[in-house]
């Protein structure tokens, strides 16, 4: 069995890597730096679809391999990968080009890959150390812990990526060790990328040090891969895995309706953020504020990261998913008015609704679910977030084509960029209460028990 003090340091270096692989330099200007690169809003769109559907067909199959082969191999995999795509936006030539929307296609596959083999293994481990300590009671704590470091990460992370991004700010601030220093615009574009290239080496030693849980029924399945051919035996059992946790899934129906529930809200929210700097730029906040932004709502996570509790430990389910759906309608009607500087409060809504989502579902998911299977149920609710991105990316994409093709022909250049992504914020709002208004058709339809949208805190789930 592993030792209290390697199951305790799985637990110190589970509220890291969630710090450092999270916390990523080029957020507070993700949208904008794509653009800046030389991709059109419609290349942006498209990649994040195909981010969405990587995910998506990776996603169950790294999870059923987490609990097949261990989460820390799984782990490992995720911080290379994320190691190769920094890399490649840090030697890509800068400028629209067939070779540039090719580097960045790879980049959001490997990008995918990496979220679908860190989704759900990070969180298994996590839980089952705090299980195999006796202490599984603490997970609540754990998760806000790990939010309130992520968020104090996020707000180092987003003020000094938004500073690295403004060109007047770097060069001034080489100009204080010598007046002959100076970097292209192009290298400054490349420095919160560089950062992050940095952070996720550090991560790779971090991961190293993780320590799966000595489970026998592992132990057995990895002598069989090895005996058969570790990579027919890995698939083929992998396979059965998902199957397994598949039929658990369909017939827990609390854990389905928290997948669901949690697709609809977290859909739309995480669409609006990835187009967050963009919105930003249209509202006349300077890029180098970006930063500040994005450190504000980090510390409102923190709060959130209480709050979050609170609501899980004292509301229902449903009473939980209805106070989502209001403060995220809230903030996507207030999106849609462009008010200039007080608009980020709205933005508010929509962060804050993202990071309750998250852990609202790893609180109700891991309570439920049994650790021989707890990784792949995981990767169900990740395969079901990023399938609802998948689907609001591509509805996104067309509609963003339509808008372009009916603009006005005399408006062209960032001028047309700007007039078609205000317009496609209308569509936000619309596309929320169609989501879920299907949201409750479909649990009304699909649960012969009500009960299970009023399960108190404490009872059995």
């Amino acid at each position: 069995m592993t030792s209290d003090k390697l199951l305790e340091g799985n637990l110190r270096r589970f509220v890291l890597f969630r710090l450092l692989y999270s916390a990523r330099f080029y957020y507070p200007v993700f949208t904008v730096l794509f653009l800046d690169y030389g991709l059109s809003l419609e290349q942006f769109g498209l990649l994040n679809l195909v981010w969405a559907l990587t995910i998506v067909v990776a996603e169950v199959p790294s999870g059923a391999l987490a609990d097949i082969v261990g989460r820390k191999r799984l782990l490992v995999f995720a911080v290379v990968l994320m190691v190769i795509e920094m890399t490649l936006l840090v030697l890509v030539p800068v400028g629209a080009s067939p070779v540039l929307f090719v580097v960045f296609l790879v980049n959001r596959v490997f990008s995918g890959l990496s979220e679908a083999a860190a989704s759900g293994a990070d969180e298994a481990l996590a839980y089952d150390s705090l299980k195999a300590l006796g202490r599984e009671d603490e997970w609540a704590h754990l998760l806000e812990k790990s939010t309130r470091v992520v968020s104090a990460g996020f707000f180092v992370a987003m003020i000094t990526g938004a500073f690295a991004y403004d060109a007047d700010v770097v060069n001034g601030f080489l100009a204080w060790f010598s007046p002959n220093i100076s970097l292209a615009s192009e290298m400054v574009i490349r420095l919160p990328i560089v950062l992050t290239l940095c952070t996720s080496i550090i991560l790779l030693f971090i991961t190293f040090g993780l320590h799966d849980i000595d489970r026998v029924d592992i132990a057995q399945r990895r002598a069989v891969a090895l005996a058969s051919g570790v990579g027919v035996s890995a698939i083929a059992e992998s396979f059965r895995q998902i199957i397994k946790a598949g039929r658990w899934t369909l017939g827990h129906q609390f854990v389905l309706f928290v997948i669901i529930a949690a697709l609809s809200v977290d859909s739309v929210a995480r669409s609006f953020v990835i187009l967050a700097s963009e919105y930003y730029r249209l509202i006349d906040i300077p890029v180098s504020w970006f930063g500040f932004i994005g450190a504000g709502m980090s510390l409102i996570g923190i709060v959130l990261a209480r709050l979050s509790r609170l609501m899980v430990t004292h509301l229902s389910p449903l009473m939980n998913f209805m106070w989502l759906s209001v403060v995220l309608l809230v903030a996507l009607l207030g999106l849609m008015q462009m008010v200039p500087y007080y608009g980020v409060v709205f933005a508010i809504g929509a962060f804050a609704v993202l990071g309750m989502v998250q852990f609202q579902t790893s609180y109700y998911i891991n309570r439920a679910v049994d650790s021989k299977i707890r990784a792949t149920v995981l990767s169900f609710k990740g395969l079901a977030l990023n399938l609802g991105l998948g689907v609001a990316s591509l509805l996104y994409t067309a509609l963003v084509s339509v808008l372009r093709a009916d603009s006005d022909p005399a408006v062209v250049g960032d001028a047309l960029t700007q007039q078609v992504f205000v317009s496609s914020l209308q569509a936000f709002p619309l596309y929320f209460i169609g989501l879920f208004i299907a949201t409750i058709a479909l649990a009304r339809w699909l649960f012969a028990s009500r009960a299970v949208f009023f399960v108190r805190p404490g009872d059995a789930i």
